[in-house]
């Protein structure tokens, strides 16, 4: 075996389907950085629409529990008006007044 001969020292690295295989390898390695940097993206974008979805839910948690209140305020103003409402027609129409105990005889 001599040292000095122009022939590569591994013959089956400079074959046509050695560099295609190394090709595809790399290739292969670049569709995957790809996809992982897609991925990766993908990610971050759902993580941010997801922190804005949360956000969301929470302005609109606050904003019902204030209309709530409010809801809450209003029922015992009406209830209170209600009764008021109830005393004042009592004093204009009494039970036993005179008018209406004369129609019914």
């Amino acid at each position: 075996m001599c040292l000095t001969t122009s022939e590569p020292p591994f013959p089956d690295t400079d074959t046509p389907t050695m560099r295609s295989a190394s090709y595809h390898i790399k290739h292969k390695s670049k569709t995957q950085t790809h996809l992982r940097i897609l991925n990766l993206t993908r990610r971050r974008r759902l993580l941010k629409e997801q922190k804005e979805m949360e956000m969301r839910n929470l302005k609109l948690f606050v904003e019902n529990q204030s209309i709530i209140r409010e809801n809450e305020a209003l029922k015992k103003k009406a209830l209170l008006l209600h009764h008021e409402n109830n005393a004042l027609f009592a004093l204009l129409h009494p039970k036993y007044s005179p008018v209406s105990t004369s129609l019914l005889q």
